[in-house]
């Protein structure tokens, strides 16, 4: 039995230290502090609202065996994925109209492989639409990792909720990519 426990705690290290980091602060604005944590039992993150009497809403997009972070900010809370060579993020506030966790923003950062290329960072404002990519790649012929200018579009995504995040980050990742390579292909001349 001490075996399989020792296991399962060399497999999974970040899931059950994960499992102690709770954030409490008030998302909904009724200064009662709200609280989201991941919940280990379940493998997912999970909301508990005072204004909906600290039910559990638990997400479909979060399981990870990566490490995972909960930052208050401004008007809700983030969710972040860290791990090897890349993290992502996921930013949420209260919507009054529906009573739920609406996703407003996302941001991802890649490390690439050992030259770097493909390594920088990205988000994305859903309340306006905004993309902001800040991306490298190598250039064979310069020997060098060269920054590609700041990409700067619209890019809108569908509407999207903690515990209904469906494919949003994969389209996400989608465009992202694609304006890279496109800028990529425009300066990048073999």
């Amino acid at each position: 039995m001490f075996a399989k426990k020792y296991l399962l705690f060399c497999l999974f290290p970040t899931l059950i230290l994960a499992q102690e980091k709770i954030l409490s602060a008030d998302f909904d604005g009724d200064k009662i502090n709200d609280k989201v944590y991941l919940d280990s039992k379940i493998g997912a993150v999970v909301y508990q609202l005072s204004s909906q009497k600290f039910k559990k809403v638990s997400s479909d997009q979060f399981e990870d065996s990566g490490e995972i972070f909960f930052d208050k900010t401004k008007n809700g809370f983030r969710v972040s994925l860290n791990q090897m060579r890349a993290s992502n993020s996921y930013q949420f506030r209260y919507e009054k109209e529906t009573g739920r966790m609406r996703l407003i923003g996302m941001e991802r950062e890649e490390f690439g492989p050992a030259n770097n290329d493909g390594s920088g960072e990205s988000s994305v404002n859903l309340l306006t639409n905004s993309y902001i990519g800040e991306w490298n790649y190598w250039d064979d012929n310069k020997m060098e990792l060269v920054k590609i200018p700041t990409i700067k579009k619209k890019m809108v995504l569908p509407k999207a909720y903690f515990d209904s995040l469906g494919n949003a980050f994969s389209i996400y990742i989608d465009k992202d990519t694609n304006y890279y390579l496109a800028e990529k292909k425009r300066l990048y001349k073999n």
